[in-house]
């Protein structure tokens, strides 16, 4: 029995994956539930296993490509098993002739050879017509002769258009030890997600100040007797739980726009942004606001921890209805406009605490300030909903005990 290996749906929003390495080859023999190849998404990097034994008859797609999900990758079966010719033309391109094999000498098309079979993946051709090459002169790499990404930028045209338009189009003297960084993986996935997000959705932002002596007189409590920096309750956990308590307390904030209606979640369940080498992940505690402010401590540090090695499961990455991004640590940040991390409807910022003279029963004061950027979609939200839900975190900040109870 023939079986497909196909890209997983790892999470409600993904629609595509990158194929980042076969862990296998054709005619390898591969048990159940054995890794067979790493994909990559715009939140994690995964390693999918095969569902059946037997052996890898053929692999379809190509290492460095993006493919949607539930489209083929490969298929296992056992020794003698045929690929029906119909389910290769499907997931190879148009045919204009005889499959080519992976024996074929000389099996990669070429301009004039209507006999020859084409064969690019669909990623590698938009990136031909956006740099105006003609990728039926190019000799494919991939699986079958299939042309793939790095075919594409590879080739040489005379005449042919640069694929970073920004770097070309500066002075050559400025650009003398110009270094190019790959824009892909996890820093294309997030850049991408961002620009969908800001061209998508009408989204308003409220800068606000908040009070935090009381936070920070009730965390310094909250670690006495603690002395191991790792244990103790830091201010954007603190932040988290306060947040949820105000999620909780005004649930239209916590909802998403879908195309039957606006779903005002149930669960709270609280993304932090996190920020990482090559891009940005935004793992999740779920039901934040059922949890002390102790557990929510211990998970944000080890979600923070499996982020930054790569060891998060999907169900870690999935399933926020809110996205704190906090700066408030790198201590040059007041205030920023964070973008919706669709399909939720908010998210907020959070900048750095200094000390400020703000008045207080009439007598000016110096005060540990907050800044906060509540970003909302004014699809769902209004400024005046909006504003009511500042006021409710800053009182809750201002006034902590109420929400940890």
């Amino acid at each position: 029995m023939i079986t497909e290996i196909l890209m997983p749906k790892l999470g409600l929003t993904m629609t595509e994956g990158m194929l980042v390495k076969w862990l296998k080859n054709e005619g390898d023999s591969v048990e159940e539930k054995e890794p067979v190849l790493e994909i990559e998404t715009e939140k994690l990097s995964y390693v999918v296993e095969s569902s059946v034994s037997g052996i890898i008859l053929k692999i379809i797609a190509s290492e460095g490509e993006k493919y949607p999900v539930a489209d083929v990758l490969g298929y296992i079966g056992n020794p003698g098993d045929t690929i029906p010719d119909q389910a290769l033309s499907e997931h190879t391109g148009t045919s204009t002739g005889p499959i080519p094999t992976l024996d074929t000498p000389d099996h990669t098309p070429l301009a004039g050879d209507p006999g020859k079979r084409i064969f690019i993946s669909p990623h590698a051709k938009k990136i031909a017509t956006d740099m105006g090459i003609d990728y039926k002169q190019i000799k494919g790499t991939g699986p079958n002769g299939r042309i793939v990404k790095a075919d594409i930028l590879k080739f040489k045209e005379p005449g042919a258009s640069s694929i970073v338009p920004n770097i070309s189009s500066t002075p050559k003297a400025l650009r003398t030890n110009a270094k190019l960084i790959p824009y892909t993986g996890i820093r294309r996935a997030v850049g991408e997600t961002m620009s969908a997000s800001w061209a998508n959705i009408p989204m308003v932002t409220h800068h606000v100040s908040a009070d935090m002596e009381t936070v920070l007189n009730t965390r310094t409590k909250f670690n006495e007797g603690i002395s191991d920096k790792t244990e103790r309750i830091t201010i954007g956990e603190f932040i988290i739980k306060l947040t949820a308590a105000a999620l909780r307390a005004m649930p239209i904030m916590n909802s998403s726009l879908t195309d039957e209606g606006i779903i005002i979640h149930d669960n709270v369940n609280i993304a932090m942004a996190t920020a990482l080498d090559d891009g940005l992940i935004v793992p999740v505690i779920h039901d934040a606001d059922l949890k002390s402010l102790r557990k929510i401590s211990q998970e944000a540090k080890n979600l923070a921890i499996g982020a930054r090695s790569g060891t998060l499961n999907p169900d870690q990455l999935h399933g926020g209805t809110f996205t704190i991004s906090n700066l408030g640590g790198y201590g040059s940040v007041d205030y920023f406009t964070p973008i919706i991390n669709p399909p939720q409807a908010a998210i907020l910022g959070v900048g750095r605490i200094n000390d400020t003279a703000v008045p207080i029963n009439g007598e000016i004061k110096i005060r540990p300030m907050v800044g906060l950027s509540l970003t909302y979609d004014h699809r769902i939200i209004d400024g005046a909903t909006a504003a009511e839900f500042a006021k409710i975190l800053i009182n809750y900040i201002s006034d902590p005990i109420c929400a940890l109870l």
